[in-house]
């Protein structure tokens, strides 16, 4: 039986109650939960972990686009490379493997958000498993996001190629 992820849980009441729980059929990414959820991909947010050789990134983006590690970089300074999936496992013990929630901050991991997202009413995430998804309003998202570096991290996946020809 799947569950939502109660570090994840814990972080949220204590940081912005009033957050929703969504449910829907299973489903193996943020993208599939959106459609499964009804919702626009634009309001799915999710994660990616990157790494240097000593601290862990976690890059939140809108789940229709591609992270741009490059920007990320220039962001914080420093040279990242994408985690691998067995690497995740140790640092979200609760969550299923490819349900993890788009914040960082519970698991102990340092954050950094596409600035587009500040624009949407509505934030949903992942919750951990494949199941659920948390409803944030923009003011609880964005209570969550201060303090958090944030810019033009992601794009649409059709700009790929054009990113690879610079």
């Amino acid at each position: 039986m799947t569950t939502v992820s109660a570090t994840l849980t814990r972080y949220l009441d204590s940081k912005t109650p009033g957050y929703d729980l969504i449910e829907h059929g299973y489903t193996t990414s943020a993208v599939a939960s959106a459609y499964a959820s009804h919702l626009p991909l634009r309001e799915v947010a999710k994660a990616v972990v990157l790494h240097d050789q000593d601290h862990y990134v976690m890059a939140v983006i809108p789940a229709m686009n591609r992270l741009v590690v490059s920007e990320v970089e220039q962001l914080l300074g420093r040279r990242l490379v994408l985690a691998k999936e067995s690497e995740l496992a140790p640092l979200f013990r609760d969550c299923e493997p490819g349900a993890i929630p788009a914040l960082g901050q519970p698991f102990g991991l340092e954050l950094v958000w596409d600035e587009s997202l500040s624009g949407d009413r509505d934030i949903y995430i992942e919750a951990g498993d494949h199941r659920h998804l948390v409803h944030l309003n923009h003011d609880q998202f964005m209570a969550l996001m201060r303090n958090r570096r944030h810019g033009p991290i992601s794009c649409a996946p059709e700009e790929v190629w054009d990113l690879n020809r610079l």
